[in-house]
């Protein structure tokens, strides 16, 4: 069961920290719905060619997850994804995390030890 998790920990991050450079990718743009727009800032927008790189990484190691383990079991630890949001919140983009947070990490990871039977 450890590995179960630990691999669900690496693939929740994956998916995490893809949407950490979709939010590094479009920091600083104003949208604008243009083909000019879109190919001088999006298409050739580094973090925004990382992300979908991890995306798609993290959805293929899914796949493999599945045909491996239960589902009942590695669906519900998709939630360490939001463990993963939480900490990028406090360590990359300095945002304030107060102790209802924290409590609800405490909750994700307690529910997680239920369903891995930890």
């Amino acid at each position: 069961m450890i590995g179960m998790i630990l691999l669900m920990l690496l693939q929740t991050a994956m998916l995490a920290f893809s949407q950490v450079a979709l939010k590094l990718a479009m920091k600083g743009l104003t949208w604008e719905w243009s083909w000019s727009f879109i190919w001088h800032h999006v298409l050739t927008n580094a973090w925004l060619m990382f992300a979908i790189f991890l995306m798609i990484a993290a959805n293929l190691f899914w796949l493999w997850l599945l045909n491996k383990y239960p589902f009942s079991q590695i669906y519900p630890l998709t939630s360490l994804g939001f463990i993963f949001g939480i900490l990028a919140g406090l360590f990359i983009f300095h945002e304030q995390v107060g102790y209802m947070q924290w409590i609800g990490v405490a909750m994700v990871i307690t529910g997680c030890m239920f369903i891995a039977k930890i």
